[in-house]
């Protein structure tokens, strides 16, 4: 296996109404500076580095969807197609731990109202909460409520696998949880980065064991890949909590003089040359080492990239002709963008895809317009939705509300 079959990821895409692919992971709210943790406010323009990672993550979600439902098999091969696989195979861990460096920047925003009952905090874990209920709905099983009779036994364990949403939700409830027991920032990273090592270095022993033998299959699909999870949370809810982590850090060097770009590119390279180092010796700690989904250094080697990533975003950031407001919109409308564009292309029960209709038959050029198109639709949506819930918060809640209500109905009908 090569360095890029290594880091791209190649596993399957699942096929039908049950599968949700790599991509987007939903964020917390935005990275404005922290001042009731006490941090100084001091160059927190750096961090617009992170909502510049969402959003160029976004886009390339976008195309990899696009690209692997319409482009024909016979022109998936060749160096530039490895290099793509090479590339999206960063975008789901770049997603899991931006996911935790939004958590941990925005709840130092205003860590006390997250420290007690308040408005906040109820909001916080009602959007968690939806992103797990979401996950499960986009994996129904039967267009309504009257076919879910001729659901197989299959079927039903296709619904209980654990994706994205899923994943993200559960684990981001848990560094809320970790946020009531440690009280302070440093404590949450400190803490953050041990749960994350934890799981990592657990891993591969999760995934040995058949958990559906001790629990019911929808808990049981939480630990490891054997009833179908693309996502469980050994190893990815690791990558979270290394993001936690990861957000005090980068809060810290932001409000430090000095070389932010490089402090990144200088542990993103320590992390990569750690992995490629304990590669083997890893491989004598573990019976049966599913090196590719499950090895600690396969973590390392891809935290160390998305790091590389954040030190390059770094550079272009100040450079791109686009103002942080902007960034940060788009980059808030992450699973608006992750939810549509997946209907759009792989279908739902609530609407054909482009899988049904046109599936893997297109030359590059088509395939190329396609992503093009989606890609200016999905900017203009993020966009012009952030702007309406701003402009309108009212008429937006109200929007909503019906969307949802016409959603939920929809399996009566």
């Amino acid at each position: 296996m090569s360095l890029i079959e290594l880091l791209s990821g190649r596993a399957p895409i699942p096929m039908g109404l049950r599968s949700a692919p790599l991509g987007s992971l939903p964020h917390p709210a935005a990275t404005p500076p922290a001042h009731s943790a006490g941090l100084p406010d001091r160059n927190s323009s750096r961090l617009v580095v992170v909502d510049v990672a969402r959003v160029l993550a976004i886009l390339f979600m976008i195309q990899g969807h696009a690209l692997d439902v319409l482009l024909a098999p016979a022109y998936r091969q060749g160096l530039l197609f490895d290099i793509w696989l090479f590339l999206r195979g960063l975008t789901a861990p770049m997603f899991f731990i931006l996911a935790g460096v939004s958590f941990t920047l925005s709840s130092m925003r205003s860590w006390d109202d997250y420290l007690q009952p308040s408005p906040k905090l109820f909001r916080r874990l009602t959007r968690f909460a939806f992103f797990v209920l979401l996950g499960y709905a986009m994996h129904l099983p039967a267009a309504s409520l009257r076919d879910f009779q001729y659901v197989d036994a299959a079927g039903w364990q296709g619904w209980f696998q654990v994706d994205v949403l899923q994943c993200m939700g559960l684990t981001l409830m848990g560094l809320q949880i970790l946020v009531l027991l440690a009280r302070t920032p440093q404590r949450l990273a400190r803490w953050g980065a041990g749960l994350g090592g934890a799981i990592i270095l657990l891993a591969p022993l999760a995934w040995t064991l058949d958990w559906a033998r001790f629990l019911p299959v929808p808990i049981a699909s939480y630990f490891n890949s054997q009833t179908g999870s693309l996502f469980p949370l050994f190893p990815w809810a690791g990558y979270v909590f290394f993001g936690a982590a990861l957000g005090y850090v980068l809060r810290q060097w932001s409000a430090t003089p000095g070389n932010f770009t490089g402090m990144l590119a200088a542990g993103g390279l320590t992390l990569i040359v750690s992995g490629i180092l304990l590669s083997k010796p890893v491989m004598f700690l573990y019976t049966n080492l599913d090196f590719w989904k499950t090895s600690p250094t396969l973590f390392l080697i891809r935290a160390g990239c998305v790091g590389l990533l954040l030190a390059v975003f770094a550079c272009l950031a100040p450079r791109l002709p686009v103002p942080p407001r902007a960034w940060r919109s788009f980059a808030q409308e992450s699973l608006l963008i992750y939810f549509v564009h997946v209907c759009i292309l792989y279908g739902s029960i609530w609407n054909l895809g482009l899988r049904q209709v046109l599936g893997s038959t297109l030359a590059p050029l088509p395939t190329l317009g396609w992503i093009c198109l989606l890609l200016l639709c999905m900017l203009l949506l993020a966009w012009t939705w952030n702007w309406f819930k701003r402009a309108e918060p009212r008429r937006s809640y109200l929007l909503r509300f019906a969307i949802l209500v016409l959603a939920i109905a929809h399996p009566w009908a």
